[in-house]
């Protein structure tokens, strides 16, 4: 009976040590992203360029060990791409009618779900450690438009649907950053590119070769959830 009375306690300690070092945070900054290409746009309208877009997310850092965690999110992220240059005749652009000189920005908006593994290095009595992110992410589209500006003026906003798109995307992640300790907080500052593997356009006679592409830089904050004062009682 004392021998499981033991087991027990040493288990809560466990548990509870291991609270002490979960991290709750978010993130938030801005993401340059377009897609991919086929030949058959590549004919008709000018090349895609990178969007600039908000991010956003709130995460969890669990830690295994001194150097390795896993972190889930919950993230905002908007994607899409520029005609920059203009287009040079009227037409159709995903069911939105476009006048000459006009130009567009494609901008979808999905709620994502990262799983990433994060890896640290440098000791943790330095201070300032750089640190590793990879992992895979799915994401859903909640909505997409269409922002056309005529002659530089104001931007004009439509809300094409998704029914041109598959909603679900799954993609992966590969990051770098440096985090910075502020007492028990951390602040920290990361770069990240995402590669998307799934098709963006529904297209039901042909599988069009058009994924995402996205580069992102954020700045975050994160503070540890738990309390000493329960290790203490036990």
């Amino acid at each position: 009976m004392k021998t499981t009375s033991k087991i027990i306690a040493l288990l809560c300690f466990v548990n509870i040590a291991f609270a002490q070092n979960v991290q709750f945070g978010f993130r938030a900054g801005a993401n340059w992203s377009k897609m991919t290409e086929f030949e058959l746009v590549e004919n008709i309208i000018p090349q895609f360029r990178f969007m600039p877009a908000p991010s956003g997310a709130l995460f969890l850092e669990l830690p295994v060990s001194k150097n390795f965690s896993i972190q889930p999110e919950l993230a905002f992220t908007q994607k899409g791409f520029l005609l920059k240059e203009g287009i040079d005749a009227g037409g159709e652009f995903l069911g939105v009618d476009l006048k000459i000189g006009a130009r567009a920005a494609l901008k979808t908006n999905y709620i994502e779900v990262p799983v990433l593994a994060k890896i640290k290095m440098g000791a943790e009595e330095n201070g300032v450690r750089s640190y590793f992110v990879f992992g895979p992410a799915v994401g859903y589209m909640a909505d997409a438009g269409v922002v056309v500006r005529v002659l530089q003026i104001l931007p004009i906003r439509s809300d094409v649907g998704t029914g041109f798109f598959n909603q679900f995307e799954v993609s992966g992640i590969g990051g770098a950053g440096v985090e910075i300790p502020i007492g028990n907080a951390k602040m920290f500052l990361e770069g990240r590119y995402q590669h998307g593997f799934s098709r963006v356009l529904d297209t039901p006679v042909i599988a069009l070769p058009v994924r995402n592409r996205t580069f992102g830089a954020s700045l975050g904050f994160s503070i540890p959830i738990g309390s000493s004062r329960r290790i203490e009682r036990i």
